[in-house]
């Protein structure tokens, strides 16, 4: 299992994701990448609350205050409504980015609300990867992606 990063990496990465987020449709995007964030933090079957905690900070960094925590929250709470198997969920989820055309913007906050969480766990890498493969991403941009969040198993 991976460590919890700093907040000075976590800053460092922020800044990372931010310049590849400003995208057209962004709150489509940012909905997407909610959903992103949530199946990689809940690969262990739960959402707990320093997870949920995460996602809501993670939104808040990286649209700089244009999501406030409480529409945030909400996004969580539709996000974790819908049912699915998490594989089915993440292909789905995959399509609908490359359908927004920014499969790249929902890997990279996914990524990163994973590893605000706790580090990006093989897990967690095998979900981000199967929306990514599902987006028409191909695997080596995937490992890119999660080297850019620090991302230690992304080899």
């Amino acid at each position: 299992m991976s460590k919890k990063p700093t907040k000075e990496q976590l800053d460092a990465y922020a800044t990372a994701v931010r310049k590849e987020l400003s995208v057209p449709k962004q709150s489509d995007v940012f909905r997407a990448a909610v959903e992103a964030g949530y199946l990689a933090a809940t690969t262990d079957g739960t959402l707990d609350d320093d997870e949920r905690k995460a996602i809501v900070t993670a939104v808040e960094i990286l649209s700089q205050g244009a999501v406030v925590e409480w529409e945030a929250d909400t996004l969580v709470d539709e996000v974790a409504a819908h049912a699915g198997k998490p594989e089915e969920r993440a292909k789905a989820l995959g399509a609908r980015l490359k359908e927004l055309g920014q499969p790249e913007a929902g890997l990279l906050f996914g990524a990163y609300v994973a590893q605000a969480t706790a580090g990006i766990d093989k897990s967690e890498e095998k979900i981000l990867k199967a929306i990514g493969k599902a987006a028409g991403v191909a695997d080596k941009r995937v490992r890119e992606i999660l080297k850019t969040v620090g991302a230690e198993s992304a080899e």
